[in-house]
């Protein structure tokens, strides 16, 4: 019982250390929006046979997973504050 107390106090911990640096979140998912911007056009002009194709590939495949990672949390904890 007391360990279920202690993953709880420290898992609420963790959220309020995350939901404090919501501007740092929030330059994270602007940059990876732009960048994503910037990128997806390359897999459309881009020869799909060349090595400019697969690094346009893999930047769209982060950049993509960086700003749902951080919408998420900012989504989570804008929920969180109402």
């Amino acid at each position: 019982m007391s360990d279920t107390a202690g993953d709880e106090s420290g898992r609420e911990m963790a959220v309020e250390a995350l939901c404090d640096q919501s501007r740092k979140i929030l330059g994270v998912f602007t940059i990876a929006v732009v960048f994503l911007l910037i990128q997806v056009p390359y897999l459309f002009v881009v020869d799909q046979d060349s090595s400019l194709f697969v690094v346009a590939t893999l930047n769209v495949i982060g950049s993509g997973a960086f700003a749902v990672a951080s919408g998420s949390a900012l989504w989570f904890c804008s929920q969180r504050e109402e």
